[in-house]
């Protein structure tokens, strides 16, 4: 037997939407007889009534009940392929918009951009690496970024926050440095020496307050106000360096600077995502955030669930 056509079980539907051939007919935008004659084809080929034709309303028979239920099943399917279709061919054109603070935009998300411009050479990718995350969630609020990467947020930012992934920060210190040439390092180690970190609340600083108070160790902290000032005095050679892994792999990498491994000791940061309220990302978006997740080990959570950023604060 000849399968019935995707129109006629539109039509097919349709009536039994409206209880009517003349509402369908009007919905759909053709002659009473066209719906008719495809109620009939149907009818012929399934070699069953379909419809009771009533006076005031037309209603499937059981058998119409049957073909309803399983021709609406398959038309909301083929919808659910055209929009995913849609939403891929979106892909191949388009503009990827976000911002990011300084850390997070020259560190974690660079290979991931590169990832993505590989697989999506032909979107458009507008990408700001501001001083702060204060400046990276004006960018959004602005509307000149459609999303915001960023360590830090407040609780009275106007936008959707969600935790996107952890960043490890590690230890890392100049080849010359005491702790270089030690076998095994615990957090008991980075006693005697003086740690480098961003000032508070920046850079998990609360959480490796709190390792270092829990394993009952109190090294000279010196606070530096920026990831390069940071770099430096490690590479000087003054410090012990607590920094993003991201941020400190071209200087491992090169050999100016040595990682490190601390038992007891494994900080890390959040890295939120930021966008306007109630507003979906676009597939071009999504896309992106979905390889950060993939990449950076962030969580499963679709990027749309997001919630509210009153309360949230980075530590």
């Amino acid at each position: 037997m000849k399968r019935p056509s995707i129109h006629q079980l539109e039509v097919f539907c349709k009536v039994v939407q409206f209880s009517s051939m003349a509402r369908a007919a009007e919905e759909l935008r053709v002659a009473p007889s066209s719906v008719s004659m495809q109620i009939h084809e149907l009818e012929r080929r399934f070699r069953t009534p379909l419809l009771v034709r009533g006076p005031r309303r037309t209603v499937p028979t059981a058998a119409g009940t049957v073909l309803y239920n399983q021709a609406l099943a398959l038309l909301e399917g083929l919808d659910a392929v055209e929009r995913q279709l849609t939403e891929l061919s979106a892909l191949e054109s388009g503009t990827l918009r976000f911002a990011t603070s300084r850390t997070i935009g020259a560190g974690a998300v660079r290979p991931v951009l590169q990832s993505f411009e590989r697989a999506y050479p032909k979107v458009d990718v507008s990408y700001h690496i501001m001083a702060s995350s204060q400046q990276a969630k004006t960018e959004v609020m602005e509307e000149r970024a459609e999303f915001a990467l960023v360590g830090r947020v407040g609780p009275d930012w106007p936008l959707d926050v969600k935790p996107l992934f952890e960043e490890p920060l590690v230890v890392a210190l100049s080849p010359e440095h005491p702790l270089a040439g030690e076998t095994r390092l615990t957090t008991a180690s980075l006693a005697p020496h003086v740690l480098l970190l961003r000032e508070p609340p920046v850079l998990g600083h609360e959480r490796v307050m709190r390792l270092l108070e829990q394993a009952g160790v109190t090294p000279t902290i010196v606070e530096l106000g920026s990831t390069e000032a940071i770099k430096a005095e490690a590479l000087a050679g003054q410090g012990v360096a607590v920094l993003p892994r991201t941020t400190v792999a071209d200087e491992v990498a090169s050999g100016v600077l040595v990682r490190r491994s601390v038992e007891g000791f494994e900080p890390n940061r959040t890295v939120f995502l930021t966008s306007l309220p109630r507003t979906p990302l676009s597939p071009v978006a999504e896309s992106f955030v979905c390889l950060i997740r993939q990449l950076c080990g962030g969580s499963d959570q679709p990027a749309t669930e997001q919630s509210t950023g009153a309360g949230i604060k980075s530590s």
